[in-house]
């Protein structure tokens, strides 16, 4: 639908003059070959709920945006008539390093966030992909995390609270400001991983750990892909506590600057700590018949652990490619990873790395044809599916669109999901049509 010109001066209104974006300086919105009529970027929450109480009184469609990094995922929208650029939305509002626990609004960029947590000695360990770009509420929204994963968890644990925007401009808050809450309803996990559908995080307050005084990594290669999962499962089911136990095939090593297939594993601590930690690591890769192999630059491969897949393996300007998220039991990592390489056609290529404490698989799809890497990418999904698992499009070629449905089969909760919808959104404004069954 047109916006009306009322409508438009109406937002200049509430925003100012300067954050409202129309016409040519949309460029950087485009989303699924469409472009929004107008972008508002407002400086605090009373804005965004002004916005929002105007877009749900003329039914506009409205699209949250932060880095626009992880746009790419989930169906273009149905209605895309207004962005809610929150990236003035950036602070830092509060931190109790004695608490171990801080609050920040959601367009705060996670590289700045982890910067001035450092300053006390303390971090949030969600390692999303590109924290230069991401803003902390887009990477909940997406649940977006990376190989940290396997020892502080995903954004479930971590996030204590939610301060929220809904669709008709009402501000409601959710959990709470301490670790050790139990009263009533968990209503936070709600909004995390629902793409924006259910309402706008403006803040969230979440748990924080003390920076590791030492960190040490260690590649342990293999000839192929039978080894590294009983490692794994050996690794984890002993008494050391690593913080990354990723599997990754030799594409993706390539691309991180290893030479696999094999485990790259972490371990953080006190010096002494990680140093007897290390030596039984040694022991038990003895037993597989593999060495430990230290990361000499570990801050360049952590960083490449956590973009892949958004991080390109060297296939720069080759052919059509996707991007790909999926999970299966964590005792089938290893299988999953092997029987997608397998079924995977020439000349088509792909990569795969793999958290494996929680079965938590990544990759990328390289094709020359459209019809190829719809072929390989459906052929990946059925082999999850098959191991008790799923596949999410994080990212296709426009050209692919409308192919292979991003999401998948539709989850046996859909019919939940789409309650809840209609109960926190009636009218349906809120990144309408992007999430699992056009939600």
């Amino acid at each position: 639908m047109m916006v009306a010109t009322s409508v438009i001066e109406d937002l200049r209104a509430i925003v100012g003059a300067e954050s409202l974006l129309t016409g040519e300086r949309l460029g950087a919105y485009h989303l699924g070959g469409k472009t929004p009529q107008a972008a508002t970027l407002p400086a605090n929450e009373e804005e965004v709920s002004r916005v929002l109480a105007l877009a749900w009184k003329t039914d506009l469609g409205v699209a949250p945006w932060g880095g626009g990094c992880h746009q790419s995922i989930g169906y273009p929208p149905s209605r895309y008539d207004l962005v809610l650029d929150l990236t003035r939305l950036n602070r830092l509002l509060a931190h109790e390093p004695a608490d171990m626990t801080a609050t920040a609004q959601a367009g705060v960029r996670m590289a700045d966030l982890q910067r001035q947590l450092g300053e006390h000695d303390q971090f949030l360990p969600l390692d999303v992909p590109m924290p230069g770009r991401a803003t902390l509420g887009g990477a909940l929204v997406a649940k977006l995390g990376g190989p940290l994963r396997c020892r502080y968890g995903t954004a479930r644990d971590l996030v204590l609270g939610v301060r929220v925007a809904h669709a008709d401009g009402t501000i409601t808050k959710g959990g709470a400001k301490v670790v050790k809450n139990a009263t009533g309803y968990d209503v936070t996990k709600l909004y995390l991983g629902s793409h924006g559908t259910l309402g706008i995080i403006l803040e969230a307050t979440f748990r924080l750990y003390p920076q590791p005084e030492v960190e040490q990594g260690w590649w342990l290669g293999t000839s192929g892909l039978d080894t590294p999962q009983p490692l794994a499962n050996r690794i984890l089911g002993s008494h050391l506590v690593p913080n990354r136990v990723e599997l990754v095939d030799g594409v993706a090593a390539r691309a991180c600057g290893i030479t696999g297939p094999g485990l790259v594993v972490s371990i953080s601590g006190l010096p002494e700590t990680v140093a007897g930690q290390r030596v039984d690591l040694g022991r038990i890769a003895g037993e597989f018949g593999t060495t430990l192999v230290e990361i000499g630059d570990a801050g360049g491969t952590w960083s490449a652990l956590s973009d892949f897949p958004w991080l390109n393996p060297g296939w720069d300007g080759q052919g059509l490619q996707a991007l790909w998220r999926g999970g299966v039991p964590p005792a089938e990592c290893a299988k999953a990873i092997q029987v997608i390489r397998e079924a995977t056609r020439p000349p088509a290529a792909v990569a795969i790395a793999s958290t494996v404490s929680h079965g938590a698989l990544r990759g990328r799809f390289r094709a020359d044809t459209v019809e190829a890497l719809v072929e390989n990418l459906s052929a990946a999904r059925e082999i999850l599916v098959g191991l008790g698992g799923y596949m999410v499009l994080m990212h296709l070629p426009e050209a692919a669109r409308g192919w292979i449905d991003v999401w998948g089969s539709p989850a046996a909760a859909l019919g939940v999901m789409k309650r809840l919808k209609a109960a926190f959104d009636a009218k349906a404004i809120l990144n309408p049509g992007r999430f699992v069954g056009g939600i």
